[in-house]
């Protein structure tokens, strides 16, 4: 045979690559003691640090066995992954559908899919309504697709949009943060604590909050669940980066709740907000975990997965793991900054210890902070997940099935660990806006949930690309870049209106801590949509009502440390 140029790469990593030129002289009989497959198993063992490499597998899960299969499989460029005795990760061209977007051909398409766009005041552009469209009538079993005011393009498929499907899940809907989403928690701290100067020196007291977090066991007791039966840990690799917040739109900001104006008295007032409280809003996600595992699962361009193949099993297995390491991710984000915000109360201590040591802190202590930091917590939800639901909602029990909904920049109405409405959800605007108290609502005019997918908009939305914005706000503030970060900074509205009275001031007023600069012109206010629009549209839409809303005095995206 003549010398082939082949990629081995990690079946359990697949970005973990190396390149082999496997000689003339070697065997495709693997019984061979000159067999390319011995040749492969060595080179894995050197290229990709493999311990124990056993199997070889082709892309859609093709393994290598007999010398017919070393045969046919090898040519030039082909990429060979190595598996260390676990099952081939990824999509099998037997198990699944491979899709490219806009040419599916599955019979179980639904062209005349029904669409929901929740927009009127909000503006959506036409990029975004072609993307919600167009997936919504091309991937098999989608029965169901909404648009939220805050609709912006992806890549491929939107975002601040809602897809229900019957008998399939997608994971490209969901995207790569998987398990992203944002919580509330309460501070001990007053108003006059954050108010005027006072909020840039809060801003000055937010270090130690970036890089690793204690050692790998502590992470481990942190990641396992509340009856401590199993863990969330994705491996050290991953855990690294737990109690961080990430680049992009996420941030954590503390706020000041300027108006309340409605409670459910049957629900208890830790899940309730009160004006003048100071609260920690937290917005993170599974940082890269979630979108490992959309790569090895979307690795030969698979779009679409049967609810009963077993690569879906796998593939929501890891979704839940994600989910859940993404909660926790967002409680040890809170216990960081608590650690620094109430730097008296011991409750708080393991937050402010970024200890890299090899000294392991007592179980019992972790789970004690964990319990407090849930007495903290207002609400917690996901916004970039899927998850089952008896559909449709406002049908008998007999007529109802399961149906999949996958939210990718939209918050559900319903707790998911208990399937109860939920009292308030957050609604943030940009660094520069307030952020909003949503309370869903369900009846007969929005068919008990049916009309928004039983969701809500999850934000204010993009109104320009990042490259857009910061090619704009660079021009528009040049010279001048350190105002966005001034709390005491009043620029120009570009968006004031919505509804009448307090909040809907947009001209900042919040100390913002990112020492990256382009971050800064990304996510500057006139980047992003009118948040009292967006707001609008769902109280219009008669799927949430506003209960009040709060004002950002402090928003933290990142420092060098």
């Amino acid at each position: 045979m003549p010398s082939i140029r082949v990629t081995l790469a990690s079946n359990a990593k697949q970005s973990q690559k190396a390149p082999l030129i496997i000689p003339s002289s070697t065997s495709y009989d693997p019984a061979s003691p000159v067999s390319s497959r011995s040749l492969v198993i060595k080179a894995a063992q050197s290229k990709l640090r493999l311990k124990k490499p056993s199997r070889v597998f082709i892309a859609g899960g093709k393994e290598l066995i007999s010398e017919e299969d070393w045969k046919a499989a090898l040519k030039d460029d082909v990429v060979l992954l190595i598996s260390a005795a676990e099952d081939y990760v990824g999509s099998r061209n037997d198990e699944s559908t491979n899709t490219a977007y806009g040419k599916e051909s599955s019979a179980e398409t639904n062209g005349d899919c029904p669409i929901e766009i929740l927009a009127e005041k909000a503006f959506i552009d036409d990029l975004s309504i072609k993307q919600l469209e167009t997936t919504a009538c091309t991937l098999p079993g989608i029965i169901h697709a909404v648009a939220q005011p805050d609709l912006h393009p992806g890549t491929k498929f939107p975002i601040g949009a809602i897809f229900v499907s019957k008998g399939w899940i997608h994971p490209p809907l969901i995207g790569g943060d998987i398990g992203c989403g944002m919580a509330w928690y309460k501070t001990a701290l007053t108003r006059s604590n954050v108010e005027g100067d006072k909020g840039r020196k809060v801003a000055e007291k937010l270090r130690g909050l970036e890089g690793a977090w204690r050692t790998q066991k502590d992470r481990e007791v942190w990641l396992r669940d509340d009856v401590g039966s199993r863990s969330y840990s994705a491996g050290e690799e991953w855990d690294a980066s737990l109690g961080t917040i990430g680049a992009g739109n996420h941030f954590a900001e503390i706020q000041i709740v300027e108006e309340s104006s409605q409670q459910d008295e049957t629900v208890d007032s830790q899940y309730q907000l009160h004006e003048d409280e100071v609260v920690i809003l937290v917005h993170s996600g599974s940082r890269g975990y979630g979108g490992d595992i959309l790569k090895r699962y979307t690795a030969n361009s698979t779009t679409s997965m049967k609810e009963d193949e077993p690569i879906a099993t796998k593939y929501l297995e890891e979704h839940d793991r994600a989910c859940n390491w993404a909660s926790r991710n967002r409680d040890l984000i809170a216990l960081r900054f608590l650690a620094c915000l109430e730097p008296s109360d011991e409750t708080w201590e393991l937050g402010a210890s970024t200890a890299s040591s090899s000294n392991h802190t007592p179980e019992e202590l972790l789970l004690q902070t964990q319990l407090h930091i849930q007495s903290r917590k207002v609400v917690d939800i996901w916004h970039n997940n899927v998850s089952t639901t008896p559909w449709p909602p406002s049908a008998p029990p007999a007529e109802q099935y399961q149906a999949y909904i996958h939210r990718k920049g939209a918050a559900p109405t319903h707790n998911p660990h208990t399937s109860l409405p939920l009292t308030i959800l957050p609604l943030p605007g940009s660094r520069a806006t307030p952020t909003l108290i949503l309370h869903p609502t369900f009846s007969a005019s929005n068919a008990h949930g049916l009309t928004n997918a039983l969701s809500l908009a999850h934000g204010a939305g993009r109104a320009m690309s990042r490259a857009k914005a910061a090619s704009y706000i660079e021009g528009k503030y040049k010279g001048r870049s350190e105002d966005l970060l001034r709390g005491d900074f009043v620029r120009g509205s570009k968006n004031r209106g919505g509804e009448k009275g307090g909040g809907e001031d947009v001209n900042g007023g919040t100390w913002v801590v990112c020492e990256d600069k382009q971050l800064v012109w990304e996510e500057a206010g006139e980047a992003y949509k009118d948040v009292w629009a967006v707001g609008e549209d769902l109280v219009r839409r008669g799927v949430a009502e506003r209960w009040g809303w709060c004002r950002g005095r402090v928003s933290y995206k990142v420092r060098r440390e």
